[in-house]
């Protein structure tokens, strides 16, 4: 795709050179940016205290630079410190209160991507943080162990917000998960692996990625990091190492695989973990999907997690670059194996279907519609199950679909059975282009009591110019037409 580019954008590089002198476009040094020089750097899990039976963090949304490059700050976000964020643990049935003080020079929003909360909680668009304000949800978990994050979702800004480094995970652990033998050890072989985008400023160095920045491409002249980092390093000292795996970027696809093309255990999706492992050599990922996966490691051997860039016409991927550097140790702790077994998971069924929505998907539209936040685009009854048809009808374009406060399974693919990895709980999916996915949405139990949630495209570029819709969960008894609904008028902060 990029070699495409390269022939039809030549003559405006040339102007851009000219235009813009001798000014400097790109940053980048191999000495402190990538050759696997660097230990990964590992979030911190975020402190707590207990306020009698509530678990209680406080989180401060900040700006500052970082630098990535040796004399050469960078402008980042972070949540407390400059840049990502800690890792939020909890466990299933914890009541739970986050205190989010807005430091940052202008309002943003804090979403918790993957758990089921209240929407008045959800930290969507119509929960705004103005700034020197406090924000503090509070909500009891009730979800199976998982793994999630946690990213700013203001209407129009949420593409620069997680740019500039808002980015955090949020793991949920349950009992069922804890008496599994499964790497467990957060730091040590249990890893968050947050495959992101760089912050403005810094850049790959190919003049190519920044035309096509200005183009509107996925990628545009940003570095692929992990952590925060360029190809970092990963000293393994166990025989097995489970990997957090999250796409947080702005809008690639990636399919990863090793470099040696070994075999790895996919243990987990978004709503938590399989029946059994499901063993791959390669894993596509679109933004915002999340899913764990265990490694097998001998000791002494050194081993590079690959990523390919799935590009715009649904093409096979790129060339592989590596992405992270694993070096297994003389002797390596034995873990034993992973259990055949995990959970025991409800089947798939049709059998209390209420109803079934179709959502067409083109250019940033969702069935013909922009976002507009005073607009209920659909209503559902709580405690139903519906299904909803998803077709992208452009016929280059990736999209792919994340719903807000539910887990939903995939029923098909253009009217085939789902990968088997991605046939259990997921809250974000894949849609290619000209293609209908299929899936059996479960909504909450409870009404939202007039606060939407969201559904839309999970690349930022897309969400932020229009690619969103707004969904409210009312009782059974009430009417599922949006107009005879009306937005809480709490919710107009913003």
């Amino acid at each position: 795709m990029k070699n495409k580019r390269a022939l039809f954008l030549t003559g405006t590089l040339v102007t851009l050179a000219l235009i813009v002198g001798g000014s400097q476009l790109w940053v980048f040094s191999q000495s402190r940016l990538g050759g696997f020089v660097e230990p990964l750097n590992v979030p911190e899990l975020a402190e707590s205290t207990l306020e009698g039976s509530v678990r209680t963090f406080d989180l401060t949304l900040q700006a500052g630079t970082t630098e990535f490059v040796s004399d050469v700050p960078i402008e980042t976000w972070g949540i407390n410190g400059d840049y990502l964020a800690p890792t939020l643990r909890v466990t299933d049935g914890e009541q739970i209160k986050i205190n989010v003080a807005n430091s940052l020079p202008e309002d943003t929003t804090l979403h918790w991507h993957g758990l089921h909360v209240p929407a008045e909680m959800d930290g969507g668009p119509h929960q705004p943080i103005e700034m020197n304000a406090i924000w503090s949800p509070h909500w009891t978990v009730s979800q199976a162990a998982s793994t999630n994050w946690y990213h700013p979702h203001l209407h129009g800004r949420s593409e620069a917000h997680v740019k500039l480094g808002v980015v955090g995970m949020f793991i949920v652990d349950d009992a069922v998960e804890l008496k599994l033998n499964l790497p467990r050890n957060y730091g040590v072989d249990d890893l968050p692996i947050i495959v992101h985008d760089s912050p403005i400023g810094l850049s790959s160095g190919n003049p190519l990625d920044f035309i096509g920045e200005l183009f509107g491409s996925r990628q545009g002249d940003s570095l692929t990091l992990v952590n925060g980092q360029h190809e970092p390093y990963v000293e393994v000292s166990t025989s097995l190492l489970r990997l957090r795996l999250l796409n947080a970027s702005i809008g690639d696809v990636f399919d990863f695989s090793f470099d040696d093309g070994r075999d790895f255990s996919i243990i987990a999706s978004e709503g938590g973990l399989f029946d059994k492992p499901v063993v791959e050599n390669s894993l596509l990922m679109s933004p915002g999907e999340r899913y764990e996966i265990v490694v097998a490691f001998e000791p002494g051997e050194t081993v590079r997690l690959n990523r390919s860039l799935l590009d715009d016409d649904n093409g096979a991927p790129a060339d592989s670059e590596s992405t992270l550097e694993f070096r297994a140790g003389s002797a390596l702790q034995n873990l034993g194996a992973l259990p055949d077994v995990m959970v025991t998971l409800p089947e798939t069924s049709l059998d209390n279907v209420a109803r079934t929505r179709a959502f067409d998907m083109s250019g940033v539209e969702i069935n013909g519609l922009m976002m507009h936040m005073d607009r209920i685009d659909q209503v559902v009854h709580a405690g139903t199950q519906e299904t909803w048809s998803v077709r992208n009808l452009d016929s280059r374009e990736l999209h792919n679909f994340h719903v807000h406060g539910v887990s939903f399974r995939v029923l098909s693919v253009d009217g085939a059975p789902p990968a088997v990895h991605q046939r259990w709980d997921k809250d974000t999916v894949l849609i290619p282009p000209e293609t209908t996915v299929e899936l059996l949405v479960t909504f909450p139990e409870v009404s939202s009591g007039g606060w939407p949630f969201m559904f839309h495209c999970h690349f930022l570029r897309h969400e932020g110019r229009g690619m969103m819709g707004q969904y409210l969960v009312v009782e059974p008894d009430e009417s599922l037409d949006p107009s005879n609904h009306m937005i809480s008028s709490m919710a107009h902060t913003h």
